[in-house]
């Protein structure tokens, strides 16, 4: 059955355009600094990503995100969601940070992140559940960030941990991740 389910999805993926290949091995953590896993394949249609993700500390900086190719630094990321060190999750729109609603975070407690990229508009939304509770919009249609508006088809994920002023207060760790075309 699980041969079966990977068959379908790998369908699913080549019907919208995208290449299926390889999942991301997990679990993933993000340290100090920024690194980038290749996606199964580069989206270039309207997808959704969606996974796991749970802050290994509070009032951390890290996030995840989605570029075309692997980055250098965040401004070369076009999709992020944070754990900010206010200790609220947040969403890059355009030039800033924002949130719909604001969600708090709490170290050790998983939260599903469910990311829905439409590449031709250059927006996305996400949306949070936190471990045994419902489903939120964080963000809708929040704009690539600046700078990445020109992008074809993104293709990496991308972990990030950013120093404070107490120095780097702890990762993230990431699993259960799931790429679909959107719906």
């Amino acid at each position: 059955m699980k041969n079966f389910t990977r068959l379908a999805c790998a369908l699913a993926l080549a019907l919208a355009g995208a290449a299926a290949a390889a999942p991301i091995p997990e679990p993933q953590q993000s340290a100090e600094g920024i690194r980038s896993l290749d996606l199964p394949a580069q989206q270039k249609g309207s997808f959704e990503l969606s996974f796991e993700a749970t802050p290994l500390a509070d009032k951390i900086d890290c996030f995840t995100g989605i570029a075309e190719s692997a980055p250098r630094r965040a401004a070369d990321v076009a999709v992020i969601v944070r754990f900010n060190d206010t200790g609220t999750i947040d969403v890059r729109n355009g030039n800033a940070f924002a949130a719909d609603r604001k969600l708090g975070y709490s170290a050790g407690k998983p939260y599903r992140i469910r990311m829905v990229v439409d590449m031709a508009k250059k927006t996305y939304s996400v949306f949070v559940a936190p471990a045994g509770e419902a489903e939120v919009a964080l963000a809708t249609n929040y704009a690539f960030r600046a700078g990445q508006g020109s992008v074809q088809s993104l293709g990496k994920l991308v972990l990030a941990g950013y120093k404070g002023s107490n120095g780097f207060a702890g990762g993230h760790r990431v699993t259960g991740i799931s790429l679909k075309p959107a719906p």
